[in-house]
């Protein structure tokens, strides 16, 4: 299954660097298949220790972080492997042992072969240890995006070329294109970006299927917070991800701590939600105070919306009534919230910071980005209808570079006010096309 990481994993391995690549994200995001695929890929011997399993792996590492004596240890342990350029030493689920991470450090500087690592709730082990700052290369793998499940899909390249040209040219596509795009982005929504569910879809084309996998996936999550979080934070921090459904359905999507618990509040939860943004398993958006060109630094540390790391698992909690009700296309309060979803989930992967803005307490823009060095508004629809009054008031009040209103219709520009329109199944096309301000 093509990822987009293979290019960064890629990079990495051919840069003259001796850092250790740290891969971090969600579990089941992929990342152990991408680092053995990418070792096939090069022929490379690949010397995997997974330390959930190995656990003499644990020990070795709490007794010692010399290189040489780590080594020679290997070398007993694996006596048919030459440790050389040619190998290439895997250590997965390395939250597992804190040891281990601090001694990438020591490692990286003297170990005859290139290190890469994974682990999920890597986060929240990097805060309980001396993490090695500086001396190792990280990258955050995240579900699959619209593009990637695109080619898991098996789309043909020149189509996809043509999306991307469309995109460049706001040419609108042929409505029967459109149309079958707008389904293909709906389906990727009710499956979602976890590897194991996309490729149930392409084999089955079952969503009754892919509910029973995302089912089992998330009772995974329940256990890595039984396993991973500490002392009473493990019932917390299910509270708040149960939540979730709850916060987004609402009209007003800023979470509330009284709808995880009644009488609740942030001090009683904002080490638990810490504990699911460090595990990769929602992302935020803050509000910001007020709009100016240094926006980033004018935000409400108390304000925010939280979103699902992906959203075919986030439907998967509403239950296979929504799956329904997204399959039949009718009208459903809870639908905007899965769309702003998706967005919120492909901003997170082309790492952008993301925010929203409360001009009053009846408007609300729902994205506030920076695209190319420049402010951008987002709007999201989950329909056909782009007409929106308080977004129009934002544009022509702060009359931004760029901003983009992001439904069902099909392609289009507003010269006027420098706006897209642009179709859902686009908006990952536009991300690629940013061109570096540095």
């Amino acid at each position: 299954m093509k990822r987009m990481i293979e290019s960064k994993i890629t990079a990495w391995f051919e840069s003259n660097s001796r850092k250790p690549l740290v891969i971090h994200g969600a579990r089941q995001v992929g990342k152990t298949f991408s680092i053995r695929s990418f070792a096939m890929s090069r022929q490379l011997r690949l010397v995997e220790i997974n330390f959930e399993k190995d656990l003499q792996y644990i020990e070795l590492f709490n007794k010692t972080r010399n290189p040489n004596e780590i080594l020679e240890y290997l070398k007993l342990s694996f006596l048919d492997v030459s440790f050389n350029e040619e190998t290439l030493l895997f250590l997965d689920e390395i939250q597992a042992s804190p040891s281990a991470l601090t001694a990438l450090k020591f490692l990286g500087e003297s170990f005859p072969s290139k290190i890469i690592a994974s682990g999920s709730a890597l986060g929240v082990a990097i805060g309980s240890t001396s993490f090695p700052v500086g001396y190792v290369e990280m990258i955050n793998m995240t579900p699959m995006t619209f593009i990637e499940f695109l080619w898991a899909i098996q789309l043909p390249e020149e189509t996809m070329q043509s999306l991307q040209e469309v995109m460049k040219s706001l040419t609108p596509l042929p409505t029967v294109i459109h149309d079958k795009m707008n389904d293909l982005f709906k389906s990727y929504m009710i499956v979602g970006g976890m590897p194991e569910v996309v490729n149930s879809y392409v084999a089955h084309k079952s969503y009754k299927d892919t509910f029973i996998i995302q089912q089992r996936l998330i009772n995974d999550y329940y256990n890595d917070m039984a396993k991973y979080a500490q002392g009473s934070e493990r019932i917390k921090v299910r509270e708040c991800y149960q939540s979730i459904p709850i916060q987004l359905a609402k009209d007003n999507k800023k979470f509330q701590y009284k709808l995880v618990k009644s009488g609740a509040g942030s001090r009683h939860y904002e080490s638990s939600l810490k504990w699911l943004e460090d595990s990769h398993m929602i992302i935020k958006s803050y509000r910001l105070n007020s709009i100016n060109p240094l926006f980033e630094s004018e935000y409400d540390l108390s304000t925010f919306k939280v979103f699902h790391s992906d959203t075919g698992l986030l439907i998967s909690m509403y239950g296979e009534e929504l799956i329904q009700l997204m399959i039949s296309s009718q009208p459903g309060t809870v639908k905007g919230s899965l769309y702003e979803n998706t967005i919120a989930q492909l901003l997170k992967t082309y790492h952008k910071k993301i925010f929203y803005y409360e001009p009053n307490q009846h408007s609300e823009i729902d994205f506030i980005i920076r695209y190319e060095g420049k402010l951008c508004p987002i709007e999201v629809k989950s329909s056909n209808h782009t007409s929106s009054r308080s977004f129009t008031n934002f544009i022509q009040l702060n009359k931004p570079k760029l901003s983009l209103r992001v439904s069902s219709k099909n392609l289009g520009k507003d010269v006027e006010n420098n706006t897209y329109f642009l179709p859902h199944y686009l908006f990952e096309f536009f991300l690629r096309m940013e061109e570096s301000i540095l």
